[in-house]
């Protein structure tokens, strides 16, 4: 399980490293999320500290640094990280107009 921390721990830095460069590689990947429906600039400025949380709360979870009750304290911050992503992308707040993303004819 730890070094499943660690793998992950090591993602979320390196994405979050990434967002603060304004570049991605794990977050508009794949078929279901298209990038021209979103503000981009919105979502990497709430994605990049979130990713930058996953990745401290992983690695203490990993290294065993804290005590138990410190750590399902970890567990449920990083669940609620997790909440806070999905909520980003299911949000209108960080979504464009419709049809703005759009080429015009």
């Amino acid at each position: 399980m730890d070094l499943i921390f660690w793998f992950m721990g090591g993602l979320c830095i390196a994405e979050g490293i990434d967002l603060f460069m304004g570049k991605d590689f794990m977050i508009f990947v794949g078929t279901n999320v298209d990038k021209s429906d979103y503000d981009v600039d919105k979502v990497y400025a709430v994605e990049k500290w979130l990713f930058l949380a996953d990745a401290l709360l992983s690695f203490a979870m990993a290294s065993h640094i804290l005590s138990e009750p410190l750590e399902w304290v970890c567990m449920a911050v990083f669940g609620l990280t997790l909440v806070a992503h999905v909520y980003v992308f299911k949000s209108k707040r960080f979504r464009k107009e419709p049809g703005s993303g759009k080429k015009k004819k």
